[in-house]
Formats: C-alpha cells, structure tokens, sequence
C-alpha cells in the first residue's frame, strides 16, 4: 500500500525488520570491540579496543554522511509513495547511486592522503594511532560498500517494505563474527592479523551486504514496480533538489559524530583505562539504542508519507505512537543492563574484573541518557519529516552540539573528574535536543503531549 495510516502494526511491521537489521550492523562493531579483548595480552588487547573505539567513530562520520544524505532520499520516496507515484522512486534511487559512488571515491582518496596527519593531530598515544591506521588501513575500503547500502536502506525504508534488510544485515553480521574469529586468530591456515583482520572482516561483510540488497530488488521484482536501474541521463535538477534536502541531514550527522570524536580525544587524555571504557559504553549505547534508531527512520517514512498525503492531523498521532514503542523498547532493556551489570561487562572484558568495577557508575549514567534518547530520537525526526524543516533540524542539532562541548570541555578541566560526570554530556546533549524538537513542531502547530 502506497499511503500509509500509522497505526501500530503498520509501526511494528515497518519497524521491526530495521530494528533486527540495526542490530546486526551495531554487532559488527561490538564483536570487531569482543575479539579485541580477546587478543592475547592484556596490554595490547587494551590498545587494540581503543583503537577501535577510536577509528569507529571515525569511519562513523564517513558512514553518517552517505546516511544522512539517503535520509533526505528516503524522505522523498516516502513524500512519492504518499503523492500515489511510486513510478518516480527509480529515478530518486538512480541518481542517488550516482551521487554516493561519486562522494565515497572522494573520501576513500581524502582518507589515503590525510588519515596519518589527523590521527596523530587528534591522539597521544603513539600504540594506539598505529593500531587505528593499520585497521583503518582495511577498514576504509568498506566506504564504498557503505554508500551504496545507505541507497537501499533508503529505498526499503521509504516504500515501507524492509524485510530484506533484515536479511542483508544478518547475513552481514555472522560473516563479520565469522571471518573475525578465521582473520584476527588466524584460523584454518590464514595469518594471524590482529585487529588489521578484523578490518578486513568487517570491510567484506559489508560487500556481502550490499549484493543481498541488490539482489533483493530482482528477487521481489522491484525493478519494474519502481522503474529502477534504468539507463537514464543523470538528472541534475533532481540531484540538486536531493541535494538541498539531504545536505542539511548531511551536516547534523557529522556534526553530530565530531563531537563525538572529540568528546573521544579527551577521554584518550585521561588514561588508556578510561579510553576502553567509554569505548564499550559508546558500543552499549548503539546496540540499547538501536529501537530508537530504527524507529526513527520509521518516523521519516510514516510523517513523509503523511504529509505527502495532506494528512497533517495525523502526524501528532504517529509520533505519540512510535515514541511509546520507542520508549518501552529501550528501557526495558536499561532495566536488564542495571540488573546484570557484570555478566553484561564480562563479555566485553573476560580478563579484567577490577575494570568492570570501575564501568559501573559510568553505566548508570548512560540508562539516564538511553531514556531520554528513546523519545528525544523520535520527536527529532518528526521535525526533520514533516514539512520543509530540514535547516531546523539541523539547528536544533548545532545548538545541542554546541552546548554538548561547551559541558563536556568545562568538565575536563575539572581537576581530578571522574568518568561518569564526564558521561552526563549525554544528558546535557539529549535534553537541549528534546527541547529545541518541541519547540519546533509546536512552531508547525503539532503540540505533543506526553
């Protein structure tokens, strides 16, 4: 069905396959993180999960500027399938294609000559740079892989359809955990290559990914449903009216994601100890927070496809709606996380109990922030989907960014702080964007009342 209504098992039906999909995606990172820490050693398994928490981020920026870019694609397919035209997708998705190869050559190059100077500029550690390069040094040929896949799950995403990205991405995932284990260990005859196999790994899962998804397009018969993969002129006005939808999209996410870097190069200040702890709760905070995430791209489809309909009225209701689900998804599991704390931890560090200890307040801080993301993510995307509110979105992300370094940077200047103040950043971040969310749908007089 073309126009959609937003009831609960539309949300669910949606939902859900981005939601398995999601986690298979935050499992690459997690395990690339678990099979570091079971590098032999415990030094240098301390190094290696700092380099990756490190370059994560990173490749997290490269990664959210093709995703933020297919967000604004995403919106227009969702705005086309409401209008009743869903003969105009192919072309949106064909010259999507065009921009993202175009863009990941850009960065792949900019990476080959750049990567060295900028990790020595923004880390201390002369171990842990060389780690991030080496892992870098495979990591970065998913780039492309990335792009390309950001295209579909827009695609899926904007018709309404995902259940062949649950099926891409699991896929995806257990290659990942597979050829982590063959590469970083050196099983079945390969080398040991430490944390490089382990960027290697997650580099071919992710190619893997992107033929399942392509394949999923001829298998189901989208092709002629949606006029895709047609030799065509590249569309240049179309391009820049994606452009000026997505570009706003574009800057929230890296900005978003820098700040996270440098919130990152900080941490790396206070000791390699601290540097691995923040780097498993950032992985926490992804694998708990993913309903969020899918649930807010279920938001742009469901509020696009509304507003494509001139069904207004209906779009306080479906952000009301995904919000519930949003929130009693996310702390149902903080719940889990607060009763089992170092069974949880201990996946993460099977080697060292006394920095499990030192984990925990920190992780009490993060529930708090979990919670609030878990509405705050789907307030923010119905401002981001309804109307022409893609420059507010990203004001609203400026001002919380802004705010979120000007407490995080006062708070490392306090002598002798403890982790979990720094990690109330997090909370700092999500209200100010909670805020400024409200602020803007009332602007657009879509009050919500919780």
């Amino acid at each position: 069905m073309s126009q959609l209504k937003a009831t609960y098992k539309e949300i669910w039906r949606i939902g859900y396959p981005l939601m398995l999909g999601n986690i298979a995606w935050a499992l690459i990172g997690m395990f690339d993180t678990i099979f570091m820490g079971w590098i032999p050693g415990q030094h240098e398994a301390e190094v290696a999960q700092g380099a990756i928490g490190a370059i994560s981020i990173l490749y997290s920026i490269f990664f959210m500027i093709g995703f933020g870019y297919t967000r604004g694609t995403q919106i227009l397919i969702a705005r086309r399938m409401g209008e009743g035209n869903p003969h105009k997708v192919g072309e949106i998705i064909d010259n999507t294609i065009v921009v993202m190869v175009a863009s990941s050559l850009v960065l792949f190059i900019s990476v080959q000559l750049f990567a060295n100077s900028f990790l020595s500029w923004k880390l201390n550690d002369k171990e842990v740079i060389a780690a991030s390069e080496l892992f870098l040094k495979y990591r970065i040929w998913g780039v492309l892989a990335s792009f390309v896949s950001c295209v579909f799950i827009s695609f899926y995403s904007g018709i309404g359809r995902t259940g062949v990205l649950t099926v891409s991405v699991g896929l995806m995932s257990l290659l990942n955990i597979a050829l982590n284990y063959v590469l970083v260990f050196g099983k079945f005859g390969f080398p040991v290559m430490g944390i490089a196999g382990s960027g290697l790994a997650s580099t071919i899962a992710e190619w893997f990914s992107v033929v399942v998804m392509i394949g999923g397009v001829f298998f189901k018969n989208r092709r002629s449903e949606f006029n895709l993969f047609h030799i065509r002129k590249v569309n240049l006005k179309l391009i820049w009216h994606m452009t000026k939808v997505s570009t706003p999209l574009v800057l929230q996410s890296v900005i978003a994601n820098g700040a996270w870097f440098m919130f990152f190069t900080y941490i790396e200040k206070m000791g390699q100890d601290k540097l691995d702890i923040s780097s498993i709760l950032r992985q926490l905070l992804i694998i708990i927070g993913i309903p969020a995430w899918a649930l807010g791209s279920v938001t742009n489809t469901l509020v696009s496809n509304l507003a494509g309909q001139n069904n207004f009225a209906d779009v306080r209701m479906a952000i009301r709606r995904i919000s519930l689900v949003s929130m009693c998804l996310i702390v149902g599991q903080c719940l889990i996380m607060v009763a089992f704390p170092r069974i949880i931890l201990q996946f993460f560090m099977p080697n060292n109990p006394g920095l499990i200890e030192q984990t925990i307040p920190s992780l009490w801080v993060l529930t708090g922030a979990l919670t609030l993301m878990s509405f705050t993510v789907i307030i923010f995307n119905g401002v981001v989907s309804v109307g022409d509110t893609t420059h507010q979105a990203l004001y609203i992300e400026i001002l919380a960014v802004v705010i979120y370094c000007i407490y995080f940077t006062l708070i490392f200047h306090i002598k002798g702080v403890d982790l979990p103040l720094v990690w109330t950043a997090e909370w700092v971040y999500w209200i100010t964007m909670l805020t400024g969310s409200i602020y803007m749908l009332k602007r657009k007089k879509i009050r919500l009342y919780f």
